[in-house]
């Protein structure tokens, strides 16, 4: 390190033309004019003819690079970078030389005295060293970080240094992730523990439910917002409801007051879930079976039918037919452009019989003592770019009836009801290549794995209780309704009477009914 205080006018090659000093010439010297100045420079300052061994390597420095084309140009770049760069007396210095960077370790606590302890300098601007390039490994100061350099077969770069901050800043991100990971992992060993999403449906279903409450007629209507949280099947004998009981906590009671009429589930300090009329009375003779999970978020009630073998078109007084159904009063075939619904009818029902109503938010069904149903569409909201689309083109859906004859000659009429879908928006044709989107296409809530949702809105199974349903009825008779699920498509629905025809998920809940039928907690 110099000991002049002037630490700048020892710093050499300061503007980036010291090798053209060097050989006397100007920057502009041709190729010509270096090797002429070379040789005459050449015979004076070697050694043999008396000249200095510092000065005439200097000189063969200097003829090297200059003499290389591409060597030269990455110095008059470099000079390029240099020239007003070092300005005299911008900061003050400190006795021998160290300046501003001495000052800046002693504010971080370093001591360093350039009289008697050996400081690494920079090979730029021989300021004391804090850094070094990656790419040549060049000792440079914070300073020289911020412009190029270039230093034996690597060319003018950037220097790539060790930024301390950005370690600093990963370990902070990483903190963070692990502190919000302990916070989610104790939350989810509280069994009372709600997501975003639960929470969102808790205050959707109180609303509504203490909504229903204020009504004189709330046995006999049906409301989706509530009728979600539950389903329905049945078998010869028995009648199976599952529900997802929004408000249930493991340290809250779950009372069930049920007779022949009608029933009502209701949590510790919580509005019901379920308060309604039954369309068909119950045998009361027989126990109400009923179970639920430790939690009390999901519950189970098998009914025995007042009379066996008679199939229960509602459950509910005031609903439509096959509402929350396992298995709906209709068979659906979904298409590209359409929706079809085939209803099997008596062979004596004619025309006059049938009023089809084609809303713009649902469908109306009514044969003359047969079916009395209404059913929603599913809903498409809007995206910012386009308000939301109809899901049904009223104008283009008809419907027909047609004769049919069983493979055992039993005469019978099909109700035929074909919903257009609406023609394509102009998103689907800009943005989604013509690709209609529709239910199926549709993000389910909380699920970012599986898409689609059931064309009406009363079929819709948010929950898996359709799976419940299935174990249930499988266990009593070996056979189940299996419906196909929005996302599984090519797959239509069916009756399984094999074990291995049911889901994973409903083998999983048979495994565990039996577990319990075992322990007669079921």
């Amino acid at each position: 390190m110099p000991k002049d205080p002037d630490h700048w006018s020892q710093v050499e090659d300061i503007d980036g033309q010291e090798l053209y000093r060097i050989l006397g010439l100007h920057p502009g010297a041709s190729l010509d004019e270096i090797r002429q100045a070379f040789r005459a420079l050449a015979k004076k300052l070697h050694p043999d003819k008396g000249g200095s061994a510092r000065a005439f390597g200097r000189l063969q420095d200097a003829f090297r690079t200059l003499s290389d084309p591409k060597a030269r140009s990455v110095y008059d770049d470099w000079a390029k970078e240099l020239e007003f760069r070092y300005v005299r007396g911008v900061a003050g210095r400190a006795e021998g030389g160290e300046g501003v960077l001495l000052d800046d370790f002693a504010n971080m606590g370093i001591h360093c005295d350039p009289a008697t302890q050996l400081v690494v300098t920079c090979e730029v601007c021989r300021r004391p060293s804090n850094r070094e390039c990656w790419t040549c490994g060049m000792k440079i100061c914070e300073f020289c970080t911020l412009k190029r350099h270039w230093k034996d077969g690597f060319p003018l770069h950037w220097p790539l240094i060790n930024s301390d901050h950005m370690r600093t800043r990963l370990a902070k991100r990483e903190f963070e992730k692990k502190r919000l990971e302990d916070a989610q992992r104790l939350a989810l060993q509280n069994p009372n523990h709600r997501t975003e999403s639960e929470l969102q449906d808790i205050r959707g279903f109180k609303a509504a439910a203490y909504e229903m409450l204020d009504r004189k007629d709330r046995l006999v209507t049906f409301d989706m917002r509530l009728a979600r949280f539950y389903m329905w099947a049945q078998t010869d004998d028995n009648v199976y409801i599952a529900v997802r009981v929004p408000t249930g906590y493991e340290d809250k009671e779950l009372l069930l007051d049920c007779n022949q009429s009608g029933i009502n589930l209701q949590p510790e300090d919580s509005p019901p879930v379920i308060q309604r009329a039954f369309d068909n009375p119950v045998d009361a003779s027989k126990p109400i079976e009923s179970f639920r999970t430790k939690d009390n978020r999901m519950f189970t009630i098998a009914l025995s039918k007042a009379q066996p073998g008679e199939t229960w078109l509602r459950l509910f007084r005031g609903d439509s037919d096959g509402a929350r159904c396992l298995e709906p009063p209709y068979k659906m075939s979904e298409m590209v452009d359409e929706v079809v619904l085939d209803f099997v009818v008596p062979f004596w029902i004619d025309s006059e019989d049938v009023k089809v109503a084609f809303r713009p938010k649902g469908i109306s069904v009514q044969v003359r003592n047969t079916v009395s149903l209404y059913r929603e569409y599913w809903t498409r909201a809007g995206d910012g770019r386009q308000a939301a689309a109809a899901a049904v083109d009223a104008d283009n859906s008809t419907w027909s009836l047609d004769n049919e004859v069983s493979a055992s000659g039993q005469k019978s009429r099909v109700l035929s009801i074909l919903l257009a879908r609406p023609p394509l928006t102009e998103d689907e044709i800009k943005w989604k290549k013509g690709v209609r989107q529709d239910n199926q296409s549709k993000e389910r809530s909380g699920s970012m794995v599986q898409k689609g949702v059931r064309f009406f809105r009363e079929d819709e199974d948010e929950f898996g209780l359709e799976d419940i349903l299935q174990a249930l009825c499988f266990l009593e008779t070996g056979v189940s309704f299996v419906p196909s699920k929005p996302w599984q498509s090519g797959i239509e629905s069916k009756v399984v009477e094999d074990v291995a025809g049911l889901s994973q998920e409903v083998q999983e809940h048979l495994e565990r009914l039996l577990d319990e039928e075992e322990r007669n907690d079921f």
